[in-house]
């Protein structure tokens, strides 16, 4: 009777862990982060409205290691 408990609980941990893992999207890839941030930017009118996307865009992909581009 215990062991049937017990493996009911594992199961169910089993089960809810699958499903936590599901749920979680996967993280962005840093290079594709840095061009959603430039889009962003351009879209918006810039940082602080200075229009200046290009030198935030370059900054990143550097500190990221992506190719520049």
């Amino acid at each position: 009777m215990k062991s049937r408990k017990t493996l009911f609980a594992a199961l169910a941990a089993f089960a809810f862990s699958a499903s936590v893992v599901a749920a979680v999207p996967p993280p962005l890839n840093p290079c594709k982060q840095c061009r959603t941030q430039y889009q962003n930017c351009m879209t918006n009118g810039g940082l602080d409205g200075s229009r200046d996307c290009e030198t935030p865009f370059s900054q990143c992909l550097i500190s990221a290691g992506c190719p520049l581009e």
